[in-house]
């Protein structure tokens, strides 16, 4: 397994690992005497400078058989994530989205529970629509929405609770 070029960063929590002695790629690995992690990312520690303790961080390069998950996202992905940001960029749309993540509603239930005008929740349902994260019902004379898929629901749950965070002051979580 090839690896790139070691770069130091601070550690913000430290996990005992066993002393681990290798290579990887004919790249001798050096002794690791603590493992921490950081999102994702597993860390090697190295040592201490000026008091602060320092990691080397070997990450996979894209040439080494990498999974999906670990290369750059193509043109095209990137862009359908915006577009679906976009749309939730609006505090109508993110209530209506929240609401939809839960079950399914006609658009006067939506335009009464997010307390706005009817049409106005009829085109933010339609912008939501044409952004592929609602899909439509029918149900007799009545059309039902709902949020597409768990990845929508999970991205709506996602983005709120990080904003309870922001907003409570509640002490963030890995």
């Amino acid at each position: 397994m090839p690896l790139t070029m070691p770069m130091l960063m601070p550690v913000a929590r430290v996990r005992p690992a066993p002393v681990i002695v290798g290579t990887a790629g004919g790249v001798a690995v050096v002794v690791i005497l603590t493992m921490v992690q950081l999102g994702h990312a597993r860390l090697a520690c190295v040592g201490r400078l000026s008091g602060r303790l320092y990691v080397f961080m070997y990450a996979r390069d894209n040439e080494s058989g990498t999974s999906l998950s670990q290369e750059q996202p193509d043109r095209a992905r990137v862009e359908a994530a915006v577009a679906a940001f976009r749309m939730l960029s609006d505090a109508t749309r993110l209530r209506l989205m929240w609401l939809l993540a839960s079950g399914e509603y006609d658009v006067s239930s939506l335009a009464r529970m997010v307390a706005v005008a009817r049409p106005s929740v009829s085109q933010h349902l339609a912008k939501l629509r044409m952004a592929g994260l609602v899909r439509t019902r029918r149900d007799g004379r009545r059309v039902l929405y709902r949020a597409t898929d768990a990845h929508v629901r999970t991205l709506i749950a996602e983005a709120l609770s990080h904003a309870d965070h922001e907003v409570s002051g509640t002490p963030r979580h890995d």
